[in-house]
C-alpha cells in the first residue's frame, strides 16, 4: 500500500492491517516532537485504534510509521528523520488512553519546570507475557538490570526502562553522539551520528541504549500515573501485574531478578485502589 505525502497536521488515512512504509503520516510545519513507531509487515488493531483515537489537538507532531523487521535499525532510522524537541517511541503493540501522548509531553515540561532535565521519560509499561512485571530495571554498579516492582511517588528515577512507550529529547541523543547533531530539519545523516540502538550480547538494544544514557550522566524517568497496555492474546498491563503478585507463593518469589519484590499485602491494596 502506497503512501503519499499528507497535508501539513493530517493524519494520511490508512486500514489498521495493511502494510505501512516508512513514510510520514502526520506533518506539522513547525513541530514540537516527532512520534515513532516501528512496526512488522502488519500494524496491530489495536495499535491503529489507539493512534485515531489520540488526542492531538494542540499537539503539533510528526508522526512517523517505519515498517521493518530489523529493530535496531527502525529506531536509528526514526532518529534519523525526527524533527523538534524529542522522538516518542511507541511500539507497535501497545496501547493507550486517546490523552497519553499529551499527559507525557506535559510530565515534561512540568519536570524542566521543577528543575528536573529527564533525558528519557517513559510512561508505565509492564512485560506481554508472564510474569507481567513492570519495565523498570535497576543495577548496582556493573551487575545486573534487575526488575523494580514496589516504588513510592508519581516519578521515579531508574537505570534502564524499555523503549515501548518512551520519549527521549534531542540533547540526550547529542550528549551520547558526542558533539551536537544536524539540525533535525535537515535530516540527520548516518554517517554523522552513531547507531544508538544496536544490540550487545544478551543485551537488548534498549537496555543498550538506557546504558549509555547513563554513562554519558543521562536521566531515565518514569511517569508512573501514565499506564500503557501491552498486547498479546488479550491487553497485559497494571493489574494482571498486581494479580499476578497476590497469586504466586511467597516463598516462588522471584529471586535475584527482582529487587525489591512487591507484597502481596501492598499489591491487594493497590488493586482494591483501582476499582
Amino acid at each position: 500500500m502506497a503512501h503519499s505525502q499528507p497535508e501539513e497536521g493530517q493524519l494520511e488515512q490508512f486500514v489498521p492491517g495493511t502494510e505501512i512504509h516508512a513514510d510520514s503520516v502526520r506533518t506539522e510545519q513547525n513541530p514540537v516532537g516527532t512520534v515513532g513507531i516501528p512496526c512488522r509487515d502488519f500494524l496491530n488493531t489495536d495499535t491503529a485504534l489507539s493512534i485515531y483515537a489520540t488526542d492531538w489537538s494542540g499537539l503539533p507532531v510528526d508522526f512517523l510509521l517505519h515498517k521493518g523487521n530489523v529493530l535496531t535499525l527502525q529506531r536509528n532510522s526514526l532518529v534519523q528523520r525526527m524533527r523538534g524537541d524529542w522522538l516518542l517511541f511507541i511500539d507497535d503493540d501497545m496501547v493507550w488512553e486517546p490523552d497519553a501522548i499529551k499527559r507525557l509531553v506535559q510530565s515534561l515540561k512540568d519536570l524542566r519546570e521543577a528543575g528536573k532535565e529527564p533525558d528519557v521519560l517513559g510512561a508505565l509499561c509492564f512485560r506481554r507475557q508472564a510474569p507481567f512485571q513492570p519495565t523498570l530495571y535497576v543495577r548496582y554498579q556493573d551487575g545486573p538490570y534487575r526488575y523494580l516492582e514496589d516504588w513510592e511517588g508519581r516519578y521515579i528515577e531508574v537505570d534502564a526502562t524499555g523503549m515501548a512507550f518512551c520519549l527521549i529529547t534531542k540533547e540526550c541523543f547529542e550528549r551520547i553522539a558526542g558533539s551536537p547533531m544536524p539540525p533535525f530539519e535537515e535530516r540527520i545523516k548516518f554517517d554523522k551520528v552513531p547507531d544508538f540502538f544496536r544490540w550487545h550480547g544478551a543485551l537488548g538494544e534498549d537496555l543498550r541504549f538506557c546504558q549509555d544514557v547513563r554513562a554519558a550522566g543521562g536521566h531515565i524517568i518514569i511517569d508512573t500515573d501514565i499506564r500503557i497496555g501491552h498486547m498479546a492474546e488479550s491487553r497485559r498491563g497494571y493489574r494482571d501485574f498486581l494479580k499476578e503478585v497476590i497469586d504466586r507463593p511467597q516463598a516462588g518469589a522471584p529471586k535475584g531478578d527482582v529487587l525489591p519484590p512487591l507484597s502481596r499485602k501492598l499489591a491487594k491494596e493497590k488493586l482494591r485502589d483501582l476499582a
